[in-house]
Order: C-alpha cells, then structure tokens, then sequence
C-alpha cells in the first residue's frame, strides 16, 4: 500500500488507489506498446488509426474517425499525412459531397495491420499474466462501469 494512502478510511483508499493505479496501467501499456511499435515506424496514435480502419473496411469520414479517436480534427490529419505518407491510407473524396473524405486501408497496409495484430496480443498476453478469467472478468466489468460512469458525466454536462 502507498504511505500516502496507508491511514485512510478503507472508502477514500481505494477509490484513490485504484484511480492512480488505472493511471499507471495506462502510461505503462502506451510506453510499452510504443516502444514495441517504434521499430515499424509507428506509434500508439497511428495503431488506433489502423485498428479503426481495419473495423471498418469500407473506410471512416475523417470527422467518425476522429470522434471515434476521441481526438480533434486537426490532429488526426496529422496522423494521416503521416500513415499517407507511408501508403498505409488513402483518403477519397465522396461521390455525393466533395467536401467530405473517407480514409480507407490500402493493400500495402494489410501486413503491417497483421503485424500490429501480433505485437498487441504479445503485449496482451504479457500484460494478463498470471490472471485467472474470472480475475479478468471482475475486472472488465468494473472497468466498464468506471468508463460507463466516466461516459455519463460527459453527457450530463453536454461534451457528449
């Protein structure tokens, strides 16, 4: 237990621990998970780009695709310069409004999605070791009631 947090009452404790621990957890799986992609030429942020893409076949408007990021428009468009760049993407104009662009995976993307596939289940499986299913599954489901809890603050306050 943290000093710091060692003399609180049990109800502040760990609500406290566990806020800095998620924290921590978060910081460590980015630092990692850069660090691994580091070698392709890729960061986290050009990861999620990819994996969204790759969830949706048919390409994302760059307006989804960055709500989808929780990211401004400006810095996605720097993300797909750079993944453009590469001849990972391609960004298409649409037929029924020249203003609006899809971006899509090209074919040249294929294998490295594959390999970002692998790195993140190693890092996945690094990650959860040691942990029972039923251990994972407390801890999705309080994970998902934490970020469902996060969610509704956002849409009571009309950032949602």
């Amino acid at each position: 237990m943290r000093k710091d947090l060692e003399n609180l009452p049990d109800a502040e404790r760990y609500p406290k621990l566990l806020a800095r621990v998620i924290g921590e957890v978060a910081r460590a799986w980015r630092y990692e998970m850069n660090r691994a992609l580091r070698p392709l030429g890729l960061n986290l942020s050009m990861r999620q780009v990819l994996v969204q893409l790759q969830r949706n076949p048919g390409g994302l408007l760059q307006a989804e695709l960055a709500r989808s990021l929780a990211i401004e428009g400006p810095t996605l468009v720097r993300l797909l310069d750079k993944l453009e760049e590469k001849g990972w993407i391609a960004r298409i104009t649409s037929l029924d409004d020249r203003r609006r662009k899809y971006t899509v995976l090209t074919a040249k993307a294929a294998d490295q999605v594959r390999a970002l596939e692998e790195l993140s289940d190693a890092l996945r499986t690094r990650m959860m070791a040691g942990l029972t299913t039923e251990q994972l599954d407390q801890c999705a489901q309080t994970m998902m009631q934490i970020r469902n809890n996060l969610y509704a603050g956002q849409s009571n306050d009309g950032r949602k």
